[in-house]
């Protein structure tokens, strides 16, 4: 199979996205991982006339790209009703009273679209692998071997 092969076939196979739900109000939101094209769209979108980041409105954009396969952000209705000029004003407005919502639904945003292992995670699945690895990781940027060739004081 060629690349092109390849890659033409993978435009074809269904994306999986991790997914995660939260329940805000009693209503559950449904949130996925955003593909990288989407999270540049964030970063695009959440740049301001004068070229500066507005990271209020970044934050706002994430959570609208990651609900919008539930949620109807482009309702006219709703944009109406909020006085929204568009779907990425309506996340502040919609959780105006309800700040603690809006923080849950940005963590859950920020957690489904968080790939990066942190270090106490990273450890601990060293410390569960089965497997004996050559250096054997003990804490952060020390090895056992590095350890036992260190004069103790």
């Amino acid at each position: 199979m060629s690349k092109l092969d390849k890659y033409l076939a993978k435009a074809q196979e269904p994306v999986q996205r991790r997914t995660g739900s939260i329940v805000i109000d009693g209503d559950e939101w449904q949130v996925r991982e955003l593909t990288m094209s989407e999270n540049r769209e964030c970063i695009k979108l959440a740049d301001d006339r004068n070229g500066r980041f507005d990271n209020f409105r970044y934050n706002d954009i994430r959570i609208v790209k990651a609900t919008e396969h539930e949620f109807p952000w482009n309702n006219k209705e709703l944009l109406l009703a909020y006085r929204a000029k568009d779907k990425f004003e309506l996340p502040v407005k919609l959780f105006e009273s309800n700040v603690e919502g809006y923080n849950m639904l940005l963590e859950k945003v920020t957690e489904v679209n968080s790939s990066i292992q942190s270090e106490q995670e990273v450890i601990d699945d060293l410390k569960n692998s089965s497997e004996p690895t050559e250096n054997q990781v003990t804490s952060v940027g020390h090895t056992s071997e590095a350890e036992e060739s260190q004069p103790t004081s």
